[in-house]
């Protein structure tokens, strides 16, 4: 079966999420496990303009295997703010936005553990998050009989397949700004 096999309902969910004039976000973190924390963060919004980018000195060193994907080092954060003094900056600009982000459910996750980490209230609400994994997944149509949905694809594979000419590089303001650009190829198809 060829693809992409985009259902016109796909689309014009696309349509409806640009719609709300969402905002954009990515993480880079320490890792992926229950102690992990957020150590840069990009939030963008639908035209791609930066709402912010920033470093964040998560107070623990960076596994090198994690650093060999996001190239972010521990001597690149040794001077950037901790986490409250970040989420201080962050959490107003997410406030009581839709929000579009490339594998929702991970990034919503860490936002929380590096607030739990910190003993800060997340007023985050996950309907305020809609994933662009999920949406493109159904775009694209490759079923995952094994996860009885369809397949996950990675954000660069989305950018190439939609020739969206920017970058995907795992830094966090780069992946929420080509996470826009997917909503709005898909909102234009």
């Amino acid at each position: 079966m060829p693809y992409p096999v985009a259902h016109p309902k796909v689309l014009e969910r696309a349509r409806q999420l640009v719609a709300l004039n969402p905002i954009f976000l990515d993480t880079e973190t320490t890792g992926t496990g229950p102690g992990d924390l957020v150590i840069e963060v990009g939030i963008v919004d639908l035209a791609g303009n930066t709402l912010f980018d920033g470093l964040v000195n998560p107070g623990m060193p960076i596994p090198a295997e994690s650093s060999a994907v996001n190239e972010i080092t521990d001597a690149m954060v040794a001077n950037s703010p901790r986490w409250p003094a970040v989420w201080s900056q962050v959490e107003p600009v997410l406030r009581n936005r839709a929000i579009g982000i490339y594998n929702a459910e991970f990034d919503m996750r860490m936002l929380r553990q590096s607030c739990q980490a910190h003993r800060l209230p997340c007023r985050l609400e996950d309907a305020q998050a809609f994933c662009m994994m999920k949406l493109f997944a159904a775009y694209y149509g490759e079923w995952n009989s094994r996860g009885n949905g369809f397949r996950s694809q990675k954000l660069e594979f989305a950018g190439r397949l939609c020739q969206i000419d920017l970058p995907n590089n795992h830094h966090a303001v780069d992946d929420a700004r080509l996470t826009a650009a997917l909503l709005c190829y898909l909102a234009s198809v």
